[in-house]
């Protein structure tokens, strides 16, 4: 079993009682439960739980970084204490939170890293992913071996380029190809719907949907956005 993360959507509560509905929104997912009948049909249940958005917290919308019903857990599982700075928060009502400044900001570095590997790679010859190159190896593993394969994609004039420029590999990752693709709109779009989604969403009327792929995270977001303002959205980390 490992820990993840599931974004909780419950109705509006008073900021005092939100744990209470994260735990009687969660419930039928116990893998402990004792009730034997109604059990859902999901791969993941959870065993203990916590509010913890450490890594995801949302940004708070500015100007609000003090409404009593933003919700901050004290501690992580571990028990250790968590200082949430005021900007951040692990959920609230979906008004409080902006769920805009995420995606903008993924967006801008999907773009920066795009438009970097670009300008640096323009000095030498095109490259190729490292899947191209396994290809070939897969399909003649003898004539082939993937020490070959492995060899010729570090060999490329622009990746051995990019091994000297250690700051920039950070950004564009050791196979920009694959990486950024040569579609900055489809790139910038991919990052904006991975800004926010969290392993699972448990929606206000009680299904837990595995978010997974593209058209998971498109699902996510876009149940996010219509959600009514005053619904609370929290981060919560599992154990499952």
């Amino acid at each position: 079993m490992a820990k993840e993360r599931v974004t909780v959507c419950v109705p509006p509560w008073d900021s005092g009682d939100v744990v209470q509905a994260i735990g009687v929104a969660m419930a039928p997912f116990d893998y402990n439960r004792d009730d034997e009948t109604d059990w859902p049909d999901v791969e993941t249940w959870w065993d203990y739980w916590q509010v913890d958005g450490r890594g995801c917290e949302f940004p708070v919308v500015p100007g609000h970084e003090d409404d009593p019903r933003l919700i901050r857990g004290a501690e992580a599982l571990s028990g250790e204490p968590r200082n949430v700075p005021p900007s951040l928060c692990d959920g609230g009502p979906r008004a409080l939170l902006d769920l805009e400044k995420p995606r903008a900001r993924a967006a801008a570095e999907a773009r920066r890293a795009f438009e970097a590997w670009q300008a640096f790679a323009s000095a030498y010859p095109p490259a190729r992913a490292m899947s191209d190159f396994w290809a070939r190896h897969i399909a003649d593993p003898q004539n082939y071996p993937q020490a070959q394969a492995l060899e010729d994609f570090r060999t490329q004039p622009a990746i051995v380029a990019l091994l000297e420029h250690p700051e920039l590999e950070d950004l564009v990752g050791g196979d920009p190809v694959a990486h950024l693709g040569d579609d900055l709109d489809a790139l910038v779009r991919e990052a904006t719907d991975e800004a926010l989604p969290t392993h699972a969403l448990l929606t206000l009327d009680g299904r837990w949907v595995a978010i997974g792929g593209a058209e998971g995270r498109r699902y996510f977001n876009a149940y996010l956005d219509a959600l009514p303002a005053a619904a609370c959205v929290v981060r919560v980390l599992y154990h499952g």
